[in-house]
């Protein structure tokens, strides 16, 4: 394949994310996050990792600019195959009793963690590794993180101390992450996956009553594939009047929305 070449592309920094709704990558040089290139693919009819690599091989094939050298290459996993353990209930040689009680996983599955430091917080997770073999033969040396260790570590680092709690919604084309937080401590994180309108307030709604908090007055801060004329928006106004668009992603835009983020745990 002839590459399509950078200017010091040894210099850049190259960012993917993955999911099985699609693959973004965001390609920006050592000393600026603003994107050199940045591409998004949206997936059709993929459920598994093993239809998301044969995607993936193809994109790769057919894109030059990811055939370049770069000065490093982060992968970031974002599915709901995750649990948050306090660091001091952390014992590294129980990571699959952590992931046992909320996520469905196999004996062949590869288990690994992120170590949020400043917020004494440890993310268990499990990546696709048949993606992550492919990048490793692709790329060589590179580093992988999950979804939600980056959104926790940057929603929460930047959080002030209020009298109530946050809730924070990412929101996808198919799921959206769920934050909920008081000042600097986590109380809830979850990743859910929606086909209706329905079905994204009630995951809403629910989390809200589990911490008994009240709809009337709790604040709900929105980002992603969401705006005021959103049915889903609509919808969850009828139950949530305190609600607020951080910033709207249209669906034909981009959607690297963890790659913008702080990569460094």
């Amino acid at each position: 394949m002839k590459i399509n070449p950078l200017v010091n592309s040894e210099l850049n920094i190259l960012s993917i994310q993955v999911s099985l709704d699609g693959f973004s990558f965001y390609i920006h040089s050592d000393n600026s996050n603003e994107p050199i290139h940045a591409e998004h693919f949206a997936y059709k009819n993929v459920t598994t990792a093993e239809q998301a690599l044969i995607e993936i091989q193809q994109l790769f094939d057919n894109s030059a600019i990811l055939h370049n050298s770069f000065s490093n290459v982060s992968v970031v996993y974002a599915n709901e195959l995750y649990t948050i353990v306090p660091k001091q209930l952390f014992d590294p040689k129980n990571l699959t009793d952590y992931l046992k009680f909320n996520t469905k996983i196999l004996k062949t599955d590869f288990i690994v963690y992120d170590e949020l430091e400043s917020l004494d917080l440890i993310n268990i997770y499990v990546p696709y590794t048949n993606i992550n073999n492919f990048f490793f033969d692709h790329f060589g040396t590179f580093t992988y993180y999950h979804s939600q260790s980056i959104l926790i570590k940057n929603i929460l680092e930047d959080s002030t101390v209020t009298a109530e709690p946050q809730v924070y919604i990412q929101v996808g084309l198919k799921t959206f992450d769920l934050l909920i937080y008081e000042g600097k401590s986590l109380l809830l994180s979850n990743q859910f996956k929606y086909t209706t309108d329905a079905d994204f307030v009630y995951y809403i709604l629910f989390c809200l009553e589990q911490l008994a908090l009240n709809p009337e007055e709790i604040k709900v801060n929105f980002k992603g594939f969401i705006d005021t004329e959103d049915s889903k928006y609509q919808l969850i106004y009828a139950y949530v009047r305190n609600v607020e668009i951080v910033e709207t992603v249209e669906e034909n835009q981009l959607n690297y929305s963890y790659l913008k983020y702080n990569l460094n745990l």
